[in-house]
């Protein structure tokens, strides 16, 4: 703990605890209304979860490259085996199916297989690069295995986090030093296979459709697929420079739909205005440059690629959020990292810091031998 770069632990458990006190704000009166008059429902159980998560943060810190390296084949077919089982034997809710009861907790396989995939690609691009291999043995056999688990994302259906996955893959492969050229492959059926996905469910096309309208003419059909979008606007405007006060929002009380999980920053603009926000922004960035950071000091490939895959990934899903909420992107239901309710999503974020604090040591001390074998030569 003492090589790493202590501050993506910081601001790790910044963004955790924010969300902590966030969760309990959002969700305490909805939580009243659904839960027998159990306000502090959601507070109990993410506090149980963040409890865990920092277990998991800490003990991945410890965990070797090596390990992780070694377990990837098997960690990744772990993950696609719980998502074939969540599209049979998963559990409903809002018209998907993406989670499996585990006792007396939901397990959403989708946040363990974004994980997996990105060190699946690591593992893979270290031993077969794409442009010692070419365009055959070394591209279309990584896109095939990120394309089936992007596949069995979207039979649940979740359209958001497969594009992302795929988005992530592209990123991974860029970084790896694959020429441009052959990249323009994944991303024209990346594109055909959103289409699809449009045309087939339509739901999403209906999202997509708001959302097109309200860019283009700023009209916004507030009592019907524009709800969510038009009650998150008015939280968001409403909170002016320094917000209602922590605990004194109002879109919280039954207007504004998943106020604790999805649309949960439109509560934090609310009640903490302009400048607490702001502040919420500024800790994602720094956590994101400090991730980025440790990947372009990477001298090894696997975590070079780990490191650049993780912190583009949960950049993606805060990016993404933050766009959902702010009305720049149609609604996807994908949660804010570290700050959101939620289980999986909570510990696969805290798991991937952890793994990025390792990388960060493992960093330090190979920078710190060479300057002692340099100072030795001189």
């Amino acid at each position: 703990m003492n090589r790493g770069d202590r501050l993506l632990i910081v601001l790790t458990l910044i963004l955790t605890m924010v969300g902590l006190v966030m969760v309990y704000s959002s969700g305490s009166f909805y939580a009243f209304v659904k839960h027998d008059g159990d306000a502090n429902y959601f507070l109990k159980q993410q506090l149980f979860r963040t409890a865990l998560g920092m277990a998991v943060l800490f003990g991945m810190t410890k965990v070797s490259l090596k390990t992780i390296e070694r377990l990837t084949p098997w960690l990744l077919g772990g993950a696609c085996l719980l998502l074939v089982l969540v599209v049979g034997l998963g559990h409903m809710s809002n018209g998907a199916t993406r989670w499996l009861r585990v006792g007396f907790m939901s397990l959403q396989p989708t946040d363990l297989a974004r994980l997996a995939a990105v060190l699946f690609l690591a593992w893979w691009l270290k031993r077969r690069p794409v442009a010692e291999h070419g365009f055959v043995k070394g591209l279309l056999p990584p896109l095939a295995f990120i394309g089936a688990v992007a596949g069995l994302i979207l039979l649940q259906p979740n359209l958001s986090s497969a594009g992302l996955l795929l988005i992530t893959g592209f990123v991974v492969l860029f970084l790896s030093g694959s020429p441009l050229r052959y990249l323009l492959a994944p991303v024209g059926a990346g594109a055909g296979a959103v289409f699809v996905a449009l045309l087939t469910h339509p739901y999403m096309m209906r999202r997509v459709q708001t959302f097109a309208s309200f860019m283009t003419s700023g009209s916004l059909e507030a009592r019907g697929h524009g709800y969510q979008l038009d009650q998150s606007l008015i939280a968001i405007g409403s909170g002016g420079l320094l917000g209602r006060g922590l605990g004194g929002g109002m879109q919280k009380l039954m207007f504004l739909p998943e106020a604790h999980t999805d649309f949960i920053f439109s509560i934090i603009a609310e009640e903490l205005g302009f400048i607490g926000s702001t502040f919420l922004l500024v800790v994602i960035a720094l956590f994101l440059w400090r991730g980025m950071r440790v990947a372009a000091r990477c001298t090894e490939t696997f975590s070079a690629l780990v490191a650049g895959g993780i912190t583009v990934q949960i950049g993606l899903y805060a990016a993404a959020n933050l766009a959902v909420a702010t009305g720049l992107a149609p609604t996807t239901g994908l949660p804010l990292p570290f700050v959101s309710y939620g289980g999986s999503a909570l510990l696969v974020n805290l798991a991937a810091a952890g793994i990025l604090y390792r990388i960060s040591a493992m960093n330090d001390q190979s920078e710190a031998l060479t300057r002692q074998r340099w100072s030795r030569e001189a």
